[in-house]
């Protein structure tokens, strides 16, 4: 069962969007911010993590510099999150420390999202050891 660990500071939508995964066969975590995504990033070893780029206290592309910099993590696919387009320069600096896409979540049902999921895996699977 491959894991996805989502890190999002809108709660309510993170956890639906949970709910929908897990019902599709996903083992998933959640992390309302920057630093608790981290520390579930390190000791979950997931599969896929979905990252908001736009959340207080730590910026997506931070945490995502933070996230390359573990080993085990190196290789895990990124995909972001955002509630609205971003700049291209944080879109292509994003890109350059290892985020596969970009989400736009007022577009996103829950349908898409388990589909894009289910792509992202097929396309770049992740056999992650546990984190040590």
């Amino acid at each position: 069962m491959a894991k996805v660990l989502i890190i999002d500071d809108n709660e309510p939508l993170a956890k639906a969007w949970a709910m929908k995964l897990a019902l599709a066969g996903f083992d998933v975590d959640t992390a309302a911010h920057g630093r608790a995504g981290l520390v579930k990033a390190r000791t979950n070893a997931p599969d896929l993590i979905l990252l908001d780029v736009l959340m207080p206290g730590m910026h997506g592309l931070d945490l995502l510099k933070w996230v390359r910099d573990v080993p085990w993590l190196i290789k895990v696919p990124v995909v972001l999150l955002t509630e609205r387009y971003l700049e291209q320069e944080i879109l292509d600096e994003c890109r350059e420390w290892g985020a596969i896409g970009c989400l736009v979540k007022e577009q996103l049902t829950p349908n898409d999202l388990v589909a894009h999921v289910q792509a992202t895996l097929k396309e770049h699977p992740v056999t992650n050891s546990p984190a040590p």
